[in-house]
């Protein structure tokens, strides 16, 4: 895999909470990352919160920066697995000069979701698969696994995400570890 296109699978990956698998909710307040006044739950949460990653991960899919920058919150930072931060316009401007990846297939877990007041806390794993054609035309399979940690805050009755920091990402050709850190 090209530097280029690694740089651009990782961006992905960091910026989005990484890709963020498809969940279709039927409830048009859970998709806009609304809920009730109470704090909810954990598990309440989950649906909310998981609805927010599917648009993120659609409106990142279709460039729509309109769409990424009203699920993210105005001062929005991604952190990446050395250090380096971005901000969400930042992070827009980067999606808007990726190409599309047909071949690509990623799910996201939420692992564990930790809620005090308006913030919630949110552990997961993102999984992302894709095939590239190398120098000697042979077919290889690429897979990134990052782990990262989402802060997510309430602005009146809808979820915006603060802060995604990658803390962890591995990537493989071929089933063979390429790059941990």
């Amino acid at each position: 895999m090209s530097r280029l296109a690694y740089l651009g699978l990782l961006f992905v990956v960091v910026l989005s909470g990484l890709g963020i698998g498809w969940t279709i909710s039927s409830s048009p307040q859970i998709a806009a990352g609304r809920a009730s006044a109470a704090t909810p739950s954990d598990d309440s949460l989950r649906p909310i919160l998981q609805a927010r990653y599917d648009a993120m991960k659609a409106a990142m899919a279709t460039h729509d920066g309109h769409a990424m920058s009203s699920i993210l919150a105005p001062d929005f930072t991604s952190v990446d697995v050395s250090g380096q931060s971005e901000t969400g316009a930042q992070m827009i401007a980067e999606v808007d000069g990726l190409k599309h990846d047909a071949s690509k297939v990623s799910t996201t877990t939420l692992m564990a979701i930790s809620v005090e007041a308006n913030r919630a806390i949110v552990q997961q794993r993102y999984d992302m698969k894709t095939a590239e054609i190398g120098d000697d035309g042979a077919r290889h399979s690429i897979e990134l696994i990052a782990r990262s940690t989402d802060t997510w805050i309430k602005s009146g009755d809808t979820w915006l995400l603060e802060r995604t920091l990658t803390d962890e990402l591995s990537s493989f050709k071929d089933g063979d570890l390429v790059a941990h850190r």
